[in-house]
């Protein structure tokens, strides 16, 4: 089957796939029922692990040193911010919702770590089936190394990369893609300031880098830039879906693939 048959879904997709609004999760599930045969590009893996994944971890850990179900909502809100708080209401709602009773917490406590172990654990191999392809055209090392468990704590590390630890080949395919990146330079340069996001500008600056000398992988450029890298290979597919839209509508013109947006924002319930 030709790679021009599959429909790219973006990382965001996934992790829509499990919002706490039940109005946003069916229609992400939506999405991966009807665009058969569906694709994501092995990058996503990368940004999955060092969102969801380490979120779920960050949950675990924090409920495991909680004496309390208040302690271990304020210890999770404090060091993990918005997302791992609204994981944590998606847990409880999963768990029983209001009904769910956190006392005795103990009682309460190994049950949520019984599932959030349970949940660590199948949901890289998840990730990976929920789609028809992957695709991995710059052979991602990142993308090759699933969580560990070393029988006692959960590790989703995300390493920068390095001439020790990575044997990718994304500098030849960048270079495969200099006259899209100049044409992406020169919409992005044109573009009106109040559309220019971080990340746009991220991606321009490394744009400018590439041409000028070679695709900067080292560190942490990837992970800065991730929304060039799947829309580079979602030029091989029929369309890319992703609630990204600030950045996908400027880049998918000067980089030649087609872009539906998924609309987020109209679909949460009000």
């Amino acid at each position: 089957m030709s790679n021009r048959n599959y429909t790219f879904l973006d990382t965001d997709l996934h992790i829509h796939r499990l919002d706490f609004d039940p109005s946003v999760r069916e229609s992400a599930n939506a999405e991966f029922e009807i665009n058969h045969p569906t694709a994501i590009s092995a990058f996503s893996l990368v940004e999955l692990k060092g969102s969801y994944i380490q979120n779920l971890i960050l949950l675990y850990r924090k409920i495991s040193d909680a004496d309390s179900f208040e302690r271990a909502v304020a210890k999770i809100k404090n060091a993990g911010g918005r997302r791992p708080s609204l994981m944590l209401g998606q847990l409880m709602n999963l768990m029983g919702g209001i009904n769910y009773q956190i006392n005795p917490w103990l009682e309460a406590r190994r049950q949520l770590l019984t599932y959030l172990d349970a949940q660590i654990e199948v949901s890289w191999e998840e990730f990976r089936s929920s789609v028809d392809q992957i695709f991995d055209d710059f052979k991602c090392t990142r993308a090759m190394e699933p969580p560990t468990d070393d029988g006692e704590h959960w590790s989703a590390s995300v390493p920068n990369c390095s001439e020790g630890n990575t044997t990718c080949s994304v500098v030849n395919y960048m270079k495969a893609h200099l006259d899209d990146l100049k044409k992406l330079f020169a919409a992005l340069t044109a573009l009106n300031s109040t559309l220019m996001t971080q990340e746009l500008r991220r991606i321009k600056d490394v744009a400018v880098e590439t041409l000028k000398n070679k695709y900067p992988w080292k560190g942490t450029t990837c992970r800065l830039v991730g929304d060039l890298l799947i829309g580079l290979q979602s030029k091989s597919g029929k369309v890319l879906i992703s609630s990204n839209y600030k950045e996908h509508a400027q880049m998918c013109t000067p980089l030649g693939y087609e872009f539906k947006e998924f609309p987020i924002s109209s679909i949460r319930s009000k």
